[in-house]
């Protein structure tokens, strides 16, 4: 570990996200991953754009730290696809670092740019600030309450009220809810729903996700919302017309 980072007052907590530092340099991947596991996070890494896009589209991250000097394109062309697959914060590191080219990348999107070369132990404490943030933020979003038509449900209490009617959840089922009405008209797969709500991946023979769903479908009106198997590719919760 660098002289900065051991020599840093930040105390290294349980992981609690996911950074993807996109650089194509070794030695620059080999102390961000020092940066990255201080701050309390697990370190990701992608030396070329091509690779950053596969990885975007194969699971979700907290954190990106992105160079702009890739072997295959800008770094800041970036920005748009990793919008697309989500609204997790951008710290750009470049040496390129003139006014032009920060207010460019705030304007593309970037929380942050940072001129190289960075102390370690800035870095890390500012990815562990916004971390926090965005965990502070993410625990506000699944506490508030999701409404749909006269139905609602509070994900923190796992409590459903059909209009007067108020029932609590189980966990399992709680947690499948949140999902099909966080991803309204997506078609969520066994595996992700029970990778979801139980925590493991789902195998072939595994009946959990539907017994799940056809508890669910006792539980939710039929004038707010249907749960419609999709053939071969799982379920999407579709609202009724006016909800």
């Amino acid at each position: 570990m660098s002289p900065a980072l051991r020599d840093s007052p930040i105390a290294a907590p349980a992981t609690f996200g996911d950074v993807l530092c996109i650089d194509d340099d070794q030695v620059v991947q080999i102390l961000l991953e020092e940066v990255v596991r201080l701050a309390g996070a697990d370190y990701h890494d992608a030396r070329s754009a091509e690779q950053a896009k596969d990885l975007l589209g194969a699971r979700r991250f907290d954190l990106i730290l992105l160079d702009r000097r890739l072997p295959d394109s800008d770094g800041l062309l970036l920005i748009e696809t990793i919008r697309q697959h989500g609204d997790c914060p951008v710290i750009v590191l470049s040496e390129m670092g003139c006014p032009q080219d920060r207010q460019l990348g705030i304007g593309l999107g970037a929380t942050e740019y940072l001129t190289k070369p960075f102390n370690p132990a800035e870095l890390s404490m500012r990815i562990r600030l916004i971390l926090e943030r965005e965990q502070r933020r993410l625990e506000r979003a699944r506490d508030a309450p999701i409404t749909l038509g006269h139905l609602s449900y509070s994900p923190a209490a796992r409590r459903l009220r059909i209009g007067s009617v108020e029932t609590y959840l189980p966990p399992a089922e709680g947690r499948m809810l949140y999902l099909l009405l966080t991803h309204q008209g997506e078609v969520l797969s066994r595996d992700d729903l029970t990778l979801g709500a139980c925590g493991r991946e789902w195998s072939p023979g595994d009946r959990t996700a539907d017994v799940l769903i056809a508890r669910l479908r006792k539980k939710l009106p039929n004038d707010i919302a249907e749960i419609v198997t999709v053939h071969r590719l799982g379920y999407v919760l579709t609202a009724r017309p006016g909800c």
